[in-house]
């Protein structure tokens, strides 16, 4: 099938399909196609002999780890984030009682695949920053009977009846649900703070493993794409979607042959 293969995260994947809509409307012989999933995964499909032309992902760390240099030569960074706590019903949460709720005995909370998805091995690297804020909360958090987590496949659409999430700031804004700032120490949100994340890790397979870092989400065009001269062409129209707008902290940058 001719035309652009996009494949998105799901924290991106608004961004991504205006920018597809604007593209298919200017370049009808030539459109592009988009797929989602979560970031680690999206490279497994890419890895495996998926045709991809553009890869957006939620993390610019497993771009350098498991695509640089053999491929992908470059990315840009395109925005930030912070994880928060979203709630199913419970619109008192709040940024004073976020612990309290968690803790609990009768609370479940959950999160994304952190196997596949970005989003669920940074909730376990917050939670493992707990103890930052106060000490000994980590291990309250990842022993809870009601932590349903570290499960594979588990994406946003297929998690189990919960309480509480740790979610990306911008899809908890986007969804319009009640939700809980957590302190920066634990969002992973503070570049000041880029020390203190990388103290934490998470081992999203045997042979690799993720350190805590700022959330930086990015793009890059695979060695195998087939088209890379469009495909910068559909990155520049992405970059002009307003990511500020929609709850998303400035940041960007490049990083190797990126042009």
């Amino acid at each position: 099938m001719k035309g652009l293969r996009i494949l998105s995260a799901g924290v991106a994947l608004l961004a991504a399909t205006d920018t597809v809509a604007k593209w298919n409307a200017e370049n009808p012989d030539f459109p592009a196609v988009l797929d989602s999933g979560g970031s680690v995964d999206l490279i497994r499909r890419v890895l495996g002999g998926e045709p991809c032309d553009l890869l957006i992902l939620a993390d610019s760390v497993i771009i350098e780890i498991m695509l640089m240099p053999e491929h992908a030569d470059g990315y840009c960074v395109f925005a930030g984030n912070r994880m928060v706590l979203r709630a199913t019903e419970d619109h008192n949460l709040n940024e004073n009682n976020w612990k309290d709720k968690l803790l609990s005995p009768k609370t479940v909370f959950t999160h994304t695949d952190p196997f596949g998805d970005p989003g669920g091995y940074r909730a376990v690297m917050t939670m493992k920053l707990a103890d930052e804020f106060e000490a000994g909360l980590s291990d309250k958090l990842l022993h809870h009977p009601g932590y349903a987590g570290l499960k594979r496949g588990q994406s946003a659409r297929s998690l189990p009846p919960h309480d509480y999430m740790f979610y990306y700031y911008t899809g908890a804004l986007a969804a319009d649900v009640p939700f809980a700032v957590l302190p920066p120490v634990m969002d992973l949100s503070d570049e000041g703070l880029a020390d203190a994340y990388a103290k934490v890790s998470f081992d999203i397979s045997e042979t690799i493993t993720v350190s805590g870092a700022p959330i930086r989400h990015a793009m890059t065009v695979p060695c195998m794409a087939q088209n890379p001269p469009l495909a910068r062409e559909f990155a520049e129209l992405f970059l002009h979607y307003d990511f500020a707008g929609k709850g998303f902290l400035p940041r960007c940058g490049k990083v190797g042959s990126w042009i």
